[in-house]
C-alpha cells in the first residue's frame, strides 16, 4: 500500500501544474496529495505499526486489504470524477466520504481487539 500512496505524489505535482496553467481545477490536485497520497501512507503506517507493535505477523490479510482497497477507492473517486464528469462533483464528494469513513471505520472495528488486548507473545508491549 506504501507504493500506492507514493504513486499519488507524481500525480499530484502534474495535477497541480495543470491547475497552474488553469487546465484543472486545483481541488483536485490537494486531494491526490491529502486523500491520495497522505490517506493511503497513514493507513498503510497504521496497519503495520499495529501488528508490529503487538506481536503479529507483518502480512497484509483481508483486512488491511479492504481497509487499502477502500480508502485508496475514495481518493481515486474524489479526483477522477471531478476531472471526467463535473457535474456528480456532490456524489464524487458523498461516494469518496463513505468509502473513506468506511475504510478507517473497519479498520478501527477490526483492531480494536488487537490494539486493546495484550499481546499474543506475552512481551511487554
Amino acid at each position: 500500500v506504501l507504493h500506492m500512496a507514493y504513486a499519488w505524489i507524481p500525480v499530484h505535482v502534474l495535477l497541480r501544474a495543470g491547475a497552474e496553467l488553469g487546465w484543472l481545477p486545483a481541488s483536485v490536485a490537494t486531494h491526490a496529495l491529502t486523500a491520495g497520497a497522505i490517506g493511503c501512507m497513514v493507513m498503510g503506517m497504521v496497519t503495520r505499526t499495529a501488528l508490529g507493535h503487538t506481536g503479529r505477523p507483518l502480512r497484509a490479510g483481508a483486512t488491511e486489504v479492504v481497509c487499502y482497497a477502500l480508502v485508496g477507492a475514495a481518493a481515486l473517486v474524489r479526483v477522477v470524477v471531478p476531472l471526467l464528469a463535473p457535474a456528480l462533483l456532490y456524489h464524487a464528494v458523498l461516494l469518496a466520504s463513505v468509502l473513506w469513513s468506511a475504510g478507517f471505520g473497519w479498520y478501527t472495528w477490526r483492531y480494536w481487539p488487537i490494539l486493546s488486548r495484550a499481546r499474543p507473545d506475552g512481551h511487554p508491549g
